[in-house]
């Protein structure tokens, strides 16, 4: 299985986590550090999946792929603007609305946006 088909994959775990069950959320965040450690090998291109292959996932809302896909490339991975562009409005989307979730992506976005002023 490649890298892109094993991220999918990983999605789906977390798409199915019971917050009520200790294994279901074990699974949850050991997904959620292999997601991270394809991202990064991706994002250093020491695999035959390209960043362009990664950044493919914006494309899919199945297990909120896209959203995983964006947060991972945003953090892990060197894009071109458009990609950065693409996976930016993505998690603005989600940041919309007041749940707990888009609380959380309001904040994720004001940190990346602060480590973005920082590296200028």
């Amino acid at each position: 299985m490649n890298l892109i088909q094993e991220y999918i994959e990983l999605t789906k775990n977390c798409a199915l986590t019971d917050y009520g069950d200790k294994k279901s959320v074990q699974l949850h965040n050991k997904s959620v550090d292999k997601m991270y450690q394809i991202s990064e090998k991706i994002g250093y291109e020491q695999t035959p999946e390209t960043i362009d292959d990664f950044a493919n996932l914006l494309e899919i809302n199945e297990n909120k792929i896209n959203v995983w896909a964006a947060v991972h490339i945003l953090e892990c991975v060197p894009v071109d603007n458009t990609i950065e562009e693409k996976a930016l409005k993505i998690i603005k989307q989600q940041a919309a609305g007041d749940s707990s979730e888009a609380m959380g992506f309001k904040i994720w976005l004001d940190n990346y946006k602060r480590k973005q002023n920082e590296n200028i």
